[in-house]
C-alpha cells in the first residue's frame, strides 16, 4: 500500500525530470498495487511521450539498498513491461549499478535512466534535495517491530495467541505488540476477523518488506563484531543450535550447495559468541568475511537445526550485489518459502 511520502515521491520525481529535460513523460492511466512475476509493485503507469505510449511497473522507495535491488532483479526477467524504480536519490555508484543491471530509475534530484525507445537518458551526479518527507511513523519497521513480524512470517499461529504470549515469544515489550498490531492493520498487512482472531494479509508483500527494511534497520543493530579465521573452518565447526546458528551463504550451502561461502555469518547468543571465536581462532578484523550477530529470536527452529530459519537466509542473501549470492537466493525462496507463505 502506497503511502503519503511514497505518493510524494513520485509526484516529485516525475516533475523534476520534466523539469530537467526536454522530454515531458505525461501519465495517462496509473493502476495500483499491480501483481507482475510474483511480485506486487506500487503501480502500472502508462506515460505518454509525443505519440508513444511507455509503460511501466513502478517500484517506490524511499531509500534503496542492496536488498532492494536484489529483490527487483530477482523479478524483472520475463515481464511485459519494464520496472521503473523511484526513489528520493541514487548517488553515482547506484546509479551506475542499477543501469548495469538493466533497472530504470528517476529520483527527486533529477538523476534518471531511462531506455525505452526511442528515449535513452542516463544523468548521474545531482545533489540529493534538502525537503524532508514527513509521514506517519510505523512501528512495525523499526527494529522492535521487525523482530515481531519475523516471528509472525515463521509461525502464522502466533497471531492468534494473546499479546502477553506474543511478547514473551517475540522478547518484545507488550505494549509494542499492540502498536505493531495496529501499524500492520493500518497498512493492510493484516486484518481483524471478530471471534476467529486476526489474520495476515499480503505475507509475500510483508516478506519483501521485512527483508529490505530487516537489512535496513535492524541487522546494522545485531552486528558484535567482523573477524577472519583459518580456510574453510567452517565446514567442520558444529554449532549448538540452542544457542548459536548459521546464516547466509553458509546455511544456504548446507540448504542446496549452491554456492561456496565467500562471507559467513553466524547468530548467537550474545554471552556464547567468545567461545566460537576462542575455538576457532579467529581473529577481530573490520573487513574480515565473518560477521558475528547477535540472535534476535526467543523460540528454538528444531527443524533446521543448526542454520537459521530460510526466511532469515533468504534476506541474508539478497542484502548483496553478487549475482550468483542473488541467484542462490532465488532458489531458496522458490524450495523452502514460496509454498509456505501461500499456503498461510
Amino acid at each position: 500500500m502506497i503511502n503519503n511520502v511514497e505518493e510524494n515521491i513520485f509526484d516529485l520525481a516525475i516533475n523534476q525530470f520534466n523539469k530537467n529535460n526536454k522530454i515531458k513523460l505525461g501519465i495517462e492511466f496509473e493502476e495500483r498495487e499491480t501483481i507482475a512475476n510474483g511480485f506486487v509493485f506500487d503501480k502500472l503507469v502508462k506515460f505518454k511521450y509525443q505519440k508513444k505510449t511507455l509503460l511501466y511497473y513502478i517500484e517506490i522507495k524511499y531509500n534503496i539498498n542492496n536488498a532492494v535491488i536484489a529483490l527487483l532483479l530477482q523479478h524483472k526477467e520475463n515481464l511485459k513491461h519494464p520496472i521503473l524504480l523511484i526513489t528520493r536519490y541514487v548517488n553515482n555508484v547506484k546509479a551506475e549499478e542499477l543501469k548495469k543491471n538493466g533497472i530504470q530509475f528517476l529520483d527527486t534530484a533529477g538523476n534518471a535512466y531511462l531506455d525505452y525507445h526511442p528515449i535513452y537518458i542516463f544523468v548521474k551526479g545531482n545533489k540529493p534535495p534538502e525537503k524532508y518527507y514527513k509521514n506517519k511513523k510505523h512501528r512495525a519497521f523499526e527494529a522492535t517491530g521487525l523482530k515481531m513480524i519475523y516471528a509472525l512470517l515463521c509461525n502464522n499461529n502466533l497471531i492468534k495467541k494473546p499479546y502477553r504470549y506474543i511478547a514473551e515469544t517475540t522478547d518484545v515489550a507488550l505494549g509494542t505488540v499492540g502498536l505493531v498490531i495496529n501499524d500492520l492493520i493500518d497498512m493492510g498487512f493484516m486484518v481483524k476477523m471478530g471471534k476467529m482472531g486476526k489474520q495476515l494479509l499480503k505475507r509475500k508483500e510483508l516478506l519483501n518488506r521485512w527483508c529490505v527494511e530487516y537489512n535496513e534497520n535492524l541487522r546494522p543493530k545485531l552486528l558484535i563484531d567482523r573477524f577472519t579465521g583459518p580456510k574453510d573452518w567452517w565446514i567442520h565447526e558444529k554449532l549448538n543450535p540452542k544457542y548459536t546458528q548459521w546464516g547466509g551463504e553458509v546455511a544456504a550451502n548446507k540448504l542446496i550447495k549452491h554456492i561456496k561461502p565467500e562471507e559467513i555469518i553466524i547468530y548467537t547468543d550474545y554471552k556464547k559468541y567468545k567461545n566460537i571465536i576462542i575455538q576457532n581462532r579467529l581473529r577481530k578484523d573490520i573487513y574480515g568475511e565473518i560477521a558475528i550477530l547477535k540472535k534476535f529470536w526467543k523460540v528454538e527452529n528444531n527443524k533446521f537445526k543448526d542454520i537459521v530459519d530460510p526466511i532469515l537466509i533468504y534476506a541474508d542473501l539478497i542484502n548483496t550485489d553478487n549475482q550468483r549470492t542473488i541467484e542462490t537466493a532465488r532458489m531458496i525462496y522458490e524450495k523452502y518459502i514460496d509454498r509456505r507463505i501461500r499456503e498461510n
